[in-house]
């Protein structure tokens, strides 16, 4: 495939690089005719603009192009082994000068057309007519100098020669050919369209189209056309110093022409300018011919540079000036968009309004959506993580309970066996001998048999506490319930309650200060409820979030208030069931209510809330099992949260 594909590439590429190749060779050759220097160092060089050129439009894919047409130059000015050599060393330069020229210009300028901005035509100025030619300029004369076709006391004018004679051909032919390469394409298709009768009549009809469509333009063209040929005599012909008056023309053609005309005026007055000078009939002609062409391409060079910049001035201008049409067009049209919208009747212009109040919030709704997920996500990992701890934890514990749990009973009863077998000797032995009475009065056997028995029955119930705590976290972690199942939601309330045991307690509840608060007391009022399908873990988490913010606006109170929590829940009429936690709290203000199942809302201090636990147990009810999460609270009198739960789970609707 890829073979085919280079062949292919091959087949496409090959008439430009014979293009490439012929267009070099010809008007190297021409220019060589100019050469003013020993080595035939010549005063403009037209194949570096073609050069430069062609690489910014075709890519550098047109190398061989380059470097065949530099060579070929001297295989047929110059066919001796010397000046092939040289030829070789300056073909190379030749090469190298365009692509870096262009890898510059289109790096900058992010464009094959550096022409569209006033920046991108000082890049082009920088790197394709100044910093790149240096290249060639240094390889060509270095190469001459090393063939000795030109002394190496020359080497600085001839370099210098050639450098500025390189930026010549890139500051007159480079625009001149990507303009033109812009225009002629667009000139084509309408050629295409025409169907004259005859041949000549298809070509004078192809003709036409170069030329202005109106009679005033076409008039202007022609009064350009003879001001310019009275400036030329004058200055290029007659050597009067008048040169200047080259500026307005060329000023006049970047306003009124297009640019591949502007393009064609720098060349037409560059052309005249350098013919003038070769004749020696100019205003530029010194006793020095050297001297004299150095002269012309400054002023070519200010002139190329002064009408390419105004000319990509007014492109800005032009495409500013579009860009306002544009957006008038567009406001006007919405204008008269909206002038009709509200010519109609009101109730379909309320209509519109709340669709386009939905269209909003839709897209602030789109704009919140990641970080929202990005915020559940963490909040999700955090949750998995704390499950995994705690039922690592109850695991952990479970394991030495069990062995003390399981030791306890034989103990008890080893103990009562040695109690009645003390007994049976006493009853036996009522007089025992003096030292066992005497070791007997200093134990206090009586106090330890009785005492040993509150012992083993304390240890017992602590036993059995540790275990119903054990429970609780396994029963709340829920690890092995991420599936929907039928849960008891009394056991997930009393086992949240056991591990907030601590808590309610008033131990270590100011975190900062490490005080106590006063116990809360939890008033239970539960109904008959039938087992609930619901994510068990999940639902853990929000009873825990909504038990945990309601201790901390009880221990929040200032001044302290009777620490209370109702727990009630009640079977629904339409299979549902309630679950409402009320506290006597601070409550919260109408406001705050608003917002309060918001993301990343909070009251609490910085650094002692995420902002996200309402918010969790929101999307948890409400958005994951179908159900309502309600808040009802009043400023100094407290805050119940009622959590409503479908019994069996309502599955998402799909499309």
């Amino acid at each position: 495939m890829k073979k085919r594909l280079s062949h292919r590439q091959l087949r496409h590429n090959l008439p430009l690089i014979a293009t490439v190749l012929f267009s070099y060779c010809l008007f190297g050759l021409l220019g060589l005719k100019l050469a003013v220097l020993p080595g035939d160092v010549t005063a403009v060089w037209i194949p570096a603009g073609i050069a430069l050129g062609a690489v910014l439009v075709w890519g550098k894919k047109i190398w061989p192009g380059i470097i065949l047409g530099s060579f070929s130059i001297s295989l047929v000015f110059n066919p001796t082994p010397v000046s092939l050599a040289i030829g070789a060393v300056t073909s190379v330069g030749n090469t190298l000068t365009p692509l870096f020229g262009a890898f510059f210009i289109k790096r900058f300028t992010h464009s094959r057309y550096p022409f569209h901005r006033a920046i991108q035509v000082f890049h082009f100025v920088g790197w394709g007519a100044i910093a790149a030619q240096m290249i060639g300029a240094t390889v060509g004369v270095g190469a001459l100098c090393l063939g000795q076709f030109v002394p190496w006391s020359n080497f600085a004018p001839s370099w210098i020669t050639w450098w500025v004679s390189n930026a010549a051909g890139v500051l007159i032919f480079t625009p001149l050919l990507l303009t033109w390469y812009r225009f002629l394409p667009s000139i084509y298709s309408i050629y295409r369209e025409i169907e004259p009768e005859n041949f000549a009549s298809r070509v004078f009809k192809y003709c036409q189209l170069f030329l202005p469509k109106s009679q005033f333009s076409r008039l202007e063209l022609l009064s350009w056309l003879l001001l310019f040929e009275i400036v030329s005599v004058l200055a290029f012909w007659q050597a009067y110093p008048v040169e200047y008056l080259t500026i307005p023309l060329l000023v006049w053609a970047a306003f009124r022409f297009p640019e591949s005309g502007t393009t064609l005026a720098i060349a037409l007055t560059a052309f005249t300018a350098i013919a003038g000078t070769i004749l020696q009939r100019s205003s530029f002609v010194r006793d020095d011919l050297n001297i004299s062409l150095l002269f012309l391409e400054s002023f070519i060079g200010v002139i190329s540079v002064a009408t390419l910049v105004l000319m990509a001035v007014l492109t800005e201008r032009r495409d500013a000036l579009s860009g306002l049409k544009k957006a008038k067009d567009e406001l006007e049209m919405r204008v008269i968009e909206r002038t009709q919208e509200l010519s109609q009747a009101n109730e379909q212009l309320q209509r519109q309004e709340l669709h386009l109040r939905e269209k909003a919030e839709s897209l602030a709704q789109t704009l919140r959506q990641l970080k929202q997920t990005q915020a559940q996500l963490i909040q999700n990992e955090k949750m998995t993580s704390l499950g995994q701890l705690v039922a690592g934890i109850a695991h952990e514990i479970n394991n030495p309970v069990s062995f003390i749990y399981s030791n306890l009973q034989p103990a008890q009863e080893y103990f009562r066996d040695l109690i009645e077998l003390i007994s049976l000797y006493q009853e036996r032995y009522p007089e025992p001998e003096a030292e066992i009475i005497e070791f007997e009065e200093g134990i206090d056997l009586e106090f330890i048999q009785t005492d040993c028995l509150k012992l083993l029955e304390s240890m017992q119930f602590g036993a059995d506490r540790i275990q119903k705590i054990v429970l609780s976290l396994r029963n709340f972690s829920r690890l092995d319930e991420s599936a929907l199942k039928l849960v008891d939601i009394h056991e997930g309330i009393e086992s949240t309650l056991l591990i907030l045991q601590h808590r309610l307690e008033g131990f270590n509840a100011d975190k900062t200060s490490g005080s106590n608060h006063q116990p809360i007391e939890v008033i239970k009022s539960y109904s008959v409820l039938p087992k609930v399908e619901c994510f068990a873990g999940e639902i853990n988490q929000v009873l825990m979030n909504i038990l945990t913010n309601a201790i901390d606006a009880i221990e929040e109170c200032n001044p302290p208030k009777e620490g209370q929590i109702k727990i009630k829940t009640s079977l629904l009429e339409d299979e549902r069931v309630l679950v409402a936690i009320a506290d006597k709290g601070g409550g919260i203000d109408v406001a705050t209510q608003s917002q309060i199942f918001d993301p990343f809302f909070t009251t609490k201090p910085v650094g002692q809330g995420t902002g996200l636990g309402l918010y969790v147990c929101y999307e948890t009810i409400v958005n994951k099992h179908h159900g309502d999460l309600i808040c009802r609270s009043e400023l100094g009198v407290g805050t119940t949260i009622e959590i409503i739960l479908p019994i069996r789970h309502i599955p998402e609707k799909k499309g």
